[in-house]
């Protein structure tokens, strides 16, 4: 759960998986297509919804694709598509048109948020840009959740749980250079293990399994004291294309820490001498 998500728990507007703790006693609106004109659908101004905002969707975003399938039929047919599935097969990847750039996120519960159309040009826009989106298989994508400060610079935090977190706490800190909470694995270590060998094992059991659990809230927490603030959040198969495609949608992003750096391409001159 998001900075975001967590203020709205305390503030009492959402429950514990992301929904409105009285949207049970709520009537679900009633949503009525319209006619498209073979126009696509993009959120309206003023319709954006808080369980939507938290994913970072914005107003504007136009909706591309369903699962990879462009999308043209309305916003009851897609109700209709959310309500199909229930549990923990509740599962869709969404491709939305955002400044230029397709880009996808998987979402686990349906949209709330009220739907008008794209313009003409807006819809060939983002439909000439999703001809070049390319698709992996979908069982692969995972969500990413970007974080930037005001300077640009960008912490990609994956929400796939880490088994390293819990076999070696220390290496995972590392590994996201979280130095504080590796400091105080390595004091509790190296106190415990002087007292008796029986408490060192006990405490790297509890330490490590804290460590696991919580993995997500501790990497959220220190991007958060870093001054940085829930950029986007996207869906992908690999951290490479979510730096790539957070730096084409504002080339002054940074990405801190990149695992592969994108190298711009080296531009060579060449000079022909003509003989006197």
């Amino acid at each position: 759960m998001s900075e975001e998500d967590s203020n709205l728990n305390l503030a009492g507007n959402l429950g514990p998986d992301g929904s409105l703790d009285n949207a049970a006693d709520q009537e679900i609106p009633v949503v009525e297509d319209f006619d498209q004109n073979g126009m696509l659908l993009k959120i309206a101004v003023n319709g954006i919804t808080v369980q939507d905002y938290v994913k970072r969707l914005q107003e504007s975003d136009i909706l591309v694709a369903v699962d990879g399938k462009i999308y043209r039929d309305g916003p009851a047919k897609l109700r209709e598509i959310f309500e199909s599935k229930a549990g923990t097969e509740a599962k869709w990847l969404l491709s939305f048109w955002r400044d230029g750039q397709i880009f996808d996120i998987l979402i686990t519960s349906p949209i709330q948020s009220q739907f008008g159309l794209a313009t003409e040009q807006e819809t060939q826009w983002a439909l000439e840009q999703f001809e070049e989106h390319v698709f992996t298989d979908f069982d692969s994508y995972q969500n990413y959740e970007v974080y930037r400060d005001g300077r640009g610079v960008c912490d990609i935090l994956s929400m796939e749980k880490d088994p390293m977190a819990f076999m070696f706490p220390v290496f995972w800190c590392m590994k996201y250079r979280l130095y504080p909470p590796l400091f105080v694995l390595l004091v509790s270590y190296g106190i415990t293990i002087f007292v008796n060998i029986f408490l060192f094992l006990i405490t790297y059991i509890v330490l490590s399994r804290f460590v696991y659990l919580s993995q997500n809230n501790i990497m959220r927490s220190f991007t958060l004291f870093e001054s940085k603030n829930h950029y986007m959040t996207i869906a992908s198969s690999n951290e490479r294309d979510v730096s790539a495609l957070v730096k084409k949608i504002d080339p002054k992003n940074k990405i801190r820490f990149e695992r592969h750096a994108i190298k711009a391409p080296k531009v060579v001159h060449k000079v022909i001498l003509k003989e006197n």
